[in-house]
């Protein structure tokens, strides 16, 4: 797995601090910024540290390396060297992180003595200085000059996990050959159609990366981990693709979203740097979310986590793929797979189980009752009445 960090800050405001005393530490140039930013961001980001709200939050998701160099660039502008207090402010949380930045002796930024989160507030030395006492228990310390550094940023920090993909197409083995690049199997069960031959249900994911959930909240631990990327549904035959169906956008329009379940939240993954752990150790030991569920009598099945219903049905002979919202119409039409019954009595198809017209001449036109209804319309002559499915 490769992990791909996209950060976008924005400076909003700062404190422009007072003259630093003398040092003996050399002040950095602003080309040793990004290194040093860098090295700092490395060292605090498996540390977590106790929010105003009980969570315990990884410092890692609240200030990484692009957004420790905007502050330390910050720092620099307002002649905060060689030490200030940073507070970076997060507007998509109620609190803010304080941290002393302090160069060292060598020219480096020294590990931070002191970092904490308090609630958001108007900041000035008074306000400081009960945070202080409310984070600490202790009193602040006696500075002849305080630098107090606030650098806002408006938008979060999103980390995308990025698959490696495996190769496709000529060269490739089993079902990957036969699929376009960037495809990645996610579930592929195999489905009797009996019609003698093997045939594989496959939903393949374009392009996807891995989406974590936040496990220390009740939705996160619902939805789960998930993938996102294209969708799309193949039907393989021993040799060739027998249909292919992009059901991204009918995803997209029932869910709101175009996100797969991957796997269900486990305790351990509140823990800081579980996920990254878990994407570096490539899902050792987890079991995916099983998508499918193709032990009914037709060959159709919701996806999991997802209000899609997607199938095969036969056209002209053919087998087909469709897929439709979980509340929408369920095509008529269907296959019995797995472990049902082929029905192939005088040409006709099974339904879903319910009571219907089944013809016994393809020419012959049937009505049949639908949910609700009381009676149903007899049928031309040529039909019967009888119950179908289980």
């Amino acid at each position: 797995m490769q992990r791909l960090i996209a950060v976008v800050g924005v400076a909003l405001a700062l404190a422009a601090a007072q003259a630093a005393p003398k040092s003996a530490a050399p002040v950095p140039s602003e080309e040793a910024l990004p290194v040093l930013a860098s090295s700092l961001a490395s060292r605090l980001a498996e540390k977590a540290l106790r929010a105003p709200d009980g969570s315990d939050v990884v410092l890692g998701a609240f200030l990484d390396a692009g957004r420790m160099e905007t502050c330390l660039r910050t720092i620099a502008q307002g002649g905060g060297w060689p030490a200030s207090w940073l507070i970076v402010s997060d507007s998509t949380r109620p609190y803010d992180l304080v941290l002393r930045i302090a160069l060292a002796t060598d020219g480096t930024i020294a590990d931070p003595d002191t970092a904490f989160f308090a609630t958001r507030r108007e900041w000035d030395d008074a306000s400081f200085d009960a945070a202080f006492r409310a984070a600490t228990g202790k009193k602040p310390p006696h500075e002849r000059q305080r630098n107090l550094v606030i650098q806002s940023f408006t938008k979060t920090i999103v980390t995308d996990y990025v698959y490696d993909l495996p190769a496709t197409g000529p060269g490739a083995k089993g079902l990957l050959a036969l699929l376009p690049e960037g495809s990645l199997i996610r579930e592929a069960p195999a489905i009797d159609l009996r019609d003698g031959k093997h045939h594989t249900l496959a939903i393949v994911l374009i392009r996807p990366r891995f989406v974590p959930a936040d496990c220390s909240t009740k939705e996160g631990r619902r939805v789960g981990h998930r993938d996102a990327g294209g969708v799309l549904l193949v039907l393989a035959g021993e040799t060739e693709l027998e249909d292919q169906l992009d059901i991204t956008e009918i995803v997209r329009a029932a869910a709101g979203n175009v996100l797969v379940p991957r796997f269900a939240c486990e305790p351990d993954d509140v823990e800081p740097g579980a996920i990254d752990a878990l994407v570096d150790g490539r899902f050792e030991g987890r079991e995916p979310v099983r998508l499918l569920d193709l032990s009914g009598r037709v060959a159709q099945s919701p996806i999991a986590g997802v209000p899609v219903i997607v199938g095969i049905k036969r056209v002209d002979g053919a087998f087909k793929l469709f897929a439709t919202p979980e509340k929408g119409d369920t095509p008529l039409f269907l296959i019995k797979a797995v472990s049902g019954e082929l029905c192939r009595k005088k040409g006709s198809a099974p339904f879903p189980p319910t009571r219907k017209w089944v013809c016994g001449s393809r020419q012959a036109r049937c009505r049949r009752r639908g949910p609700g209804t009381r009676r149903s319309t007899p049928p031309a002559k040529s039909c019967r009445s009888r119950k179908t499915g289980a």
